[in-house]
């Protein structure tokens, strides 16, 4: 009983340690994480709209929205920082709107989709399917653009999520340009 007890607590003090160590690290490196994701979306947001100057933040539900301006203050373009239900859970995505509402640029940010079968979405010929098409478009599921066999619940839920990003970009934001 005594032998069992002292295990107990030796396990008790390193799994203490061990947490307080990933707590530590995780202080460590979260700001830096932040910094560098904030630096890929900048990067992705000037290589959607090379003439950009300024933006403005809006957030619409729980998703971010950046109005792009150009150096005159003319609106450009949004870019939408949404997310999509996949097979693997959220897939984190940035999707670039003309002024004419038009789908100009996409870029996946982060997933946990199938490699090799749901990661599909992150692959050039998926998106190809997708840029192009316009608010007014239905954007469903064999309708202007086909899921992807294999993949149809990471190429389903893409696609629904596009849709109601391009319905919260087209109400929202270019209503009126």
């Amino acid at each position: 009983m005594h032998d069992s007890l002292k295990m107990t607590l030796v396990l008790l003090i390193i799994g203490a340690l061990c947490g307080a160590l990933l707590a530590a690290a995780n202080d460590v490196t979260a700001p830096i994480i932040a910094a560098n994701r904030e630096a890929e979306f900048l990067a992705a947001l000037e290589g959607f709209f090379p003439d950009v100057d300024s933006f403005e933040v809006e957030e619409v539900g729980r998703e971010d929205f950046y109005r792009c301006y150009d150096a005159c203050q003319k609106l450009i373009g949004i870019v939408g920082q949404v997310q999509a239900d996949g097979y693997g859970g959220e897939i984190d995505y940035d999707l670039a709107v003309n002024t004419a509402g038009d789908i100009i640029g996409m870029r996946i940010s982060a997933h946990g989709e199938t490699p090799g079968i749901g990661d599909v979405i992150t692959k050039p010929d998926f998106q190809e399917r997708v840029i192009g098409l316009n608010f007014a478009d239905p954007i469903e599921d064999g309708v202007d653009v086909d899921a992807v066999s294999g993949a149809t619940v990471s190429t389903g839920g893409m696609l629904t999520s596009i849709r109601r990003a391009m319905d919260i970009i087209g109400e929202h934001f270019l209503e009126g340009e």
